[in-house]
């Protein structure tokens, strides 16, 4: 057995389920694996020794110009599904809307740059925001209280808010413009393996392939698999979140994980434009290991 480990992206959640799917069913171990999950790192993309992380195409990018050998290998959806969250009576609809109110956010500068971008283009000025730092552990906490809006995983968040009988107006981010439609989260595997063990990563990512489309196909069902992770989080939550996600994790040929490049390519430039990172790299992402037909495109 081949051991792979994997660092994710958050704590284990219904964007994962398709890795605990592959696991218990017995995928890895069939395809020769022994993948060890590892994770709850809070969104912060470390490789802590691992062969493959997950992160948003914009964390992964910032460590490929620091000089950390990643290259990502898979996206889990097919549209970003980050945007931003408020309750109703905020009256938050739009970036430009967020005038005058408090927005939370960590510290990278690609937070800052990716907001202010979206707020610019809706028409309104970013340093008219109130902008809080902080990690926002518990939403329904937050929002209303601390922090009038935050940015978050439409699959997750905004669940959280909806199972506390919140009402809320919330605002995806590739709605507002095709630029910020990037890739997250991404798998993105150390060049080390990629180049040492490139059967591996095929084998790993036709597991998640089959694991996935049964994810997306029988969606309530899946839940099973995340929940012994998530053992205080309601039924309900999850199978609302699952069927959320369940519409956007397949490309048009009915595969998972295609990077698309028109997904990728614009934030990866505007990144360099903003100086968030140095330049574009060669091997920011690849297909190639895909069941997908798409990579041959």
């Amino acid at each position: 057995m081949n051991t792979i480990k994997i660092v994710l992206d958050w704590f284990p959640n219904t964007n994962h389920t398709g890795f605990y799917i592959a696991l218990e069913k017995g995928y890895f171990k069939e395809a020769g694996l022994d993948v060890q999950i590892s994770g709850d790192v809070h969104g912060v993309l470390d490789t802590h020794d691992a062969d493959i992380v997950l992160g948003p195409q914009i964390s992964i990018l910032e460590k490929i110009s620091e000089g950390v050998e990643l290259t990502s290998i898979a996206t889990i959806t097919q549209r970003c599904d980050s945007g931003i969250v408020s309750l109703k009576e905020s009256g938050i609809t739009s970036p430009k809307k967020l005038e005058g109110k408090r927005l939370t956010h960590w510290e990278p500068a690609w937070f800052h740059a990716v907001v202010g971008e979206a707020v610019r283009i809706d028409g309104g000025d970013y340093s008219k925001i109130d902008l809080v730092q902080m990690d926002v552990g518990d939403i329904v906490s937050t929002l209303g209280n601390t922090a009038d809006a935050t940015w978050v995983y439409e699959n997750w968040e905004n669940q959280e808010l909806i199972e506390a009988g919140k009402e809320i107006n919330y605002f995806a981010l590739a709605d507002v413009d095709p630029l910020f439609d990037f890739c997250a989260p991404c798998l993105a595997a150390t060049r080390q393996i990629i180049k040492e063990r490139p059967d591996d990563i095929k084998n790993f990512l036709d597991c998640l392939d089959r694991a996935y489309i049964e994810v997306a196909h029988n969606p309530e069902e899946s839940i099973l698999f995340v929940k012994e992770h998530m053992p205080k989080v309601s039924d309900e939550l999850l199978i609302r979140s699952q069927k959320h996600l369940a519409k956007i994790l397949l490309d048009k040929t009915g595969h998972w994980g295609y990077i698309a490049p028109e997904r990728w390519n614009p934030m990866a430039d505007f990144l360099v434009m903003q100086g968030i990172c140095h330049k574009r790299g060669k091997t920011e992402y690849t297909n190639e290991f895909l069941p997908t037909p798409l990579k041959d495109e």
